[in-house]
């Protein structure tokens, strides 16, 4: 049975594709170690942790219980740690 609605299938006509397509797609998208350009292999744990053997410190920060929610909550979609995913949006900051 497939997962998709009519209106998934009225879409993909519109634009040419199949369901197979698709399902292809978001299987190749969501492997973990496929190199497809997109996206980057995932690491887990520190691998952002710097090379030249810098010491790590913590850090302590004080947010509302919702908004810690909402950072878990996009941890697991990335399939890492809170610590990670709040790493990894410092290190852009």
């Amino acid at each position: 049975m497939s997962d998709f609605s009519e209106r998934d299938r009225q879409l993909l006509r519109r634009f040419g594709m199949t369901e197979e397509q698709v399902e292809a797609d978001a299987e190749r998208m969501e492997s973990e170690t496929a190199d497809h350009g997109i996206t980057g292999p995932v690491y887990h744990g520190l691998h952002m942790m710097p090379d030249h053997g810098e010491r790590m410190v913590s850090v302590t920060v004080k947010m509302p219980a919702s908004q810690l929610e909402r950072i878990t909550a996009s941890a697991k979609r990335y399939h890492i740690s809170r610590s990670e995913y709040m790493r990894r949006r410092l290190a852009d900051a």
